[in-house]
């Protein structure tokens, strides 16, 4: 049966709680789906190729050095071996975020960079928040995301 004509059947029914009930629920999950969409949406595979040609058009390259291993960097970490450190720096006792591989510390770093700073003396405003911009989850779609995540992969 058609979600519509169920909600209808419902509303009509003698089970006004009922009704309500899931009426919340669906409210709930299409907010859910809204605050979890954008950069953060799907979390597919990625173009490598892609990936490497945002990376260069984006602000990431004005920072970030691909060519020289972590950590270095005189504004920002070196990425040039990335995926290495990141899959460490999921495992360290100090790390509180969320991923649980190299690709989700990767992508959390990108959409959300206050969530685990690495160490190092320029990489923090005085005020203690991550120097990277903060707006990238809402400006970049999630393909974009997972291509720029796609190609820092390759960088062991």
């Amino acid at each position: 049966m058609p979600l519509r004509l169920e909600l209808r059947s419902l509303l009509a029914s003698r089970r006004p709680t009922r009704a309500i009930a899931t009426i919340a629920l669906i409210v709930l999950a299409v907010a859910v789906g809204t605050l979890h969409g954008g950069a953060q949406g799907r979390v597919e595979k990625g173009d490598a190729r892609r990936g490497a040609e945002l990376f260069g058009k984006l602000p990431c390259a004005s920072c970030h050095d691909i060519t020289r291993p972590w950590p270095g960097g005189d504004v920002c970490p070196n990425l040039g071996n990335i995926a290495t450190e990141a899959a460490r720096i999921v495992r360290l006792p100090e790390y509180r975020g969320k991923a649980k591989d190299a690709a989700g510390y990767i992508r959390e770093s990108i959409v959300d960079p206050n969530v685990y700073i690495v160490p190092g003396r320029n990489y923090r405003t005085p005020d203690g928040q991550s120097v990277m911009p903060k707006d990238f989850a809402q400006t970049l779609n999630a393909k974009d995301l997972n291509d720029v995540v796609a190609f820092l992969l390759t960088r062991t």
